[in-house]
């Protein structure tokens, strides 16, 4: 993360602790570095946990403190465990980044019992899980944090990932109802919305037998800056919104697509 006149900014959030989902790869790669950068220890957990060995590695090579954790958010046993070994290695959590998803483009009526429940399963019980496996801490102290993806998807719909759509709408209103919920206790929850991010993640998830560089150009068509965002502008939202800089922030849905969608 760089200030306007050059070199890192100062997020004052030293010393502090954070837990993030999907680190392995994606935007939370990204949140996670930047966390890494401001000085704060990170937990790294991801399904795959040679990616989030990784990404532990690569941010302390760079100075900082990071854990790997393996965990698959959809079981609520392995969220509360990899919660227990991160703060038991690195402190108390102070913030949560729930970033743990998967999108898939299929019609529909293609969309099975299976794909719908998967869905719903990472991103909305993810949510969930992480949420309720790191509050109790929280509300305890009196602060903390939590942010999580949503999509633009979920604002206006998406023909051919209707379930995915779905399940991050769903995760507006698991913001905004959370927000109001612990307000009192000095925890503030938000959400970004981004549009499309070339990320791994979203190649894999577009539909295949494509030019993926003619797909991305025509996307980049109907975004007013011209161009698909990068996750480390992601990661800058993420820094704002756990920083003292957005104290007054709470149950917001915070769109980053580039003027795709103006509200």
């Amino acid at each position: 993360m760089f200030a306007a006149g050059g070199g890192t900014m100062d997020w004052g959030l030293q010393g502090k602790v954070a837990f993030v989902t999907g680190g392995g790869s994606g935007i939370a790669r990204a949140v996670a570095m930047a966390l890494g950068e401001a000085g704060i220890a990170v937990g790294v957990a991801d399904m795959r946990l040679p990616s989030a060995e990784s990404v532990a590695a690569e941010i302390e090579s760079n100075g900082g403190k990071a854990l790997a954790v393996e965990v698959n958010v959809t079981n609520s046993d392995q969220v509360n465990d990899a919660v227990a070994r991160v703060e038991a290695g690195l402190g108390p959590i102070d913030y949560l980044a729930n970033v743990a998803g998967f999108a898939k483009f299929v019609p529909f009526l293609e969309i099975t019992d299976e794909a719908w429940h998967d869905l719903i399963h990472v991103h909305l019980n993810g949510a969930f899980f992480s949420s309720r496996a790191v509050l109790p801490g929280m509300i305890s102290r009196g602060f903390g944090g939590i942010v999580t993806v949503s999509s633009l998807h979920a604002q206006i719909g998406q023909p051919r990932a209707v379930h995915y759509s779905a399940a991050k709408a769903g995760l507006m209103g698991f913001t905004r109802g959370l927000a109001k919920e612990v307000a009192g206790n000095g925890i503030r929850v938000n959400a970004v919305a981004p549009g499309p991010i070339d990320t791994p993640g979203w190649r894999s998830g577009m539909v295949t037998g494509g030019n993926m560089e003619e797909i991305m150009e025509g996307r980049s068509q109907v975004i007013p800056m011209g161009r698909m965002g990068a996750p480390e502008e992601i990661a800058d939202v993420f820094m704002y919104l756990f920083s003292p800089s957005s104290s007054y922030v709470t149950g917001q849905i915070i769109s980053i697509n580039g003027g795709e969608v103006m509200y």
